[in-house]
């Protein structure tokens, strides 16, 4: 009777382990573990953008930004469903607030300074705020039987909002300033291609699954959105982006 006892603990707890985690009440009480888990998951992001927008004012071009960086923030509800023991398939939807600043050489060109011939130096920098809803899927993998994962996802995103302003600040000589007296001025007639309406980002993930409670679990994780589109519908601009993010889970059935 002992060995047939053993047999069963050993046959249960192989059933429980390949639901994904090893929770156990104790061994004469087992714990059915969820294979399938929801929950919410909120990540902050640093972008690095690289490429080309020109802007155009009054149709003239009048500088070229081939760079710059930002920041972001992304919220949202996600699924996990556990295949084998260390495979999960995992989606999500997420809404993701971003802005970015670049700065770009404008045109030098001679000014007149007390009879005195200059030439004036200025710089042109663009501020943009955007919005996306983004949905995504992909595969989760613990290697080593561990909580350690690596994760790689396909991320499908829809334009929301855009919005941006375009400055022109004077750098040289000091004693020259525009029309309205000041040194920097926004550019009303600057215009921009427009951001692409739809986006598709590949994702590479790397986290810890931590068991917080029975049938519940907190993933924090570190994620790289790899450029393979363009950020602008007729002009090459893409942007790689580092996430810090953490996902909260619970089990359902």
């Amino acid at each position: 009777m002992k060995h047939v006892f053993v047999l069963i603990y050993l046959f249960s707890s192989s059933i429980l382990w390949c639901q994904g985690f090893s929770w156990e009440l104790s061994p004469r009480f087992p714990f059915y573990i969820p294979r399938t888990y929801v929950g919410v998951e909120g990540f902050t992001s640093k972008n690095y953008l690289s490429g080309e927008l020109t802007l155009l004012e009054n149709l003239f071009v009048c500088s070229k930004f081939d760079g710059g960086n930002g920041s972001a923030y992304y919220f949202g509800a996600t699924i996990e469903h556990w295949y084998l023991h260390n495979v999960a398939l995992h989606g999500y939807i997420l809404f993701q607030g971003s802005n970015a600043k670049m700065i770009s050489a404008g045109d030098t060109f001679p000014i007149l300074v007390k009879g005195i011939t200059k030439i004036a130096r200025v710089e042109n920098e663009l501020s943009m705020n955007y919005k996306f809803i983004n949905f995504g899927a992909g595969i989760k993998w613990r290697p080593l039987n561990s909580n350690l994962f690596v994760q790689g996802s396909l991320e499908f995103g829809f334009k929301l909002k855009t919005h941006f302003e375009i400055f022109e600040q004077i750098l040289s000589p000091p004693e020259f300033h525009f029309i309205d007296n000041t040194q920097r001025r926004k550019v009303w007639n600057g215009k921009l291609s427009d951001l692409s309406f739809f986006k598709i980002e590949p994702k590479i993930c790397i986290g810890y699954d931590a068991p917080l409670f029975t049938g519940i679990y907190a993933s924090p994780a570190i994620t790289f959105g790899i450029p393979a589109f363009n950020f602008s519908k007729s002009e090459t601009m893409r942007v790689f982006s580092v996430q810090f993010g953490l996902s909260l889970l619970i089990g359902i059935w």
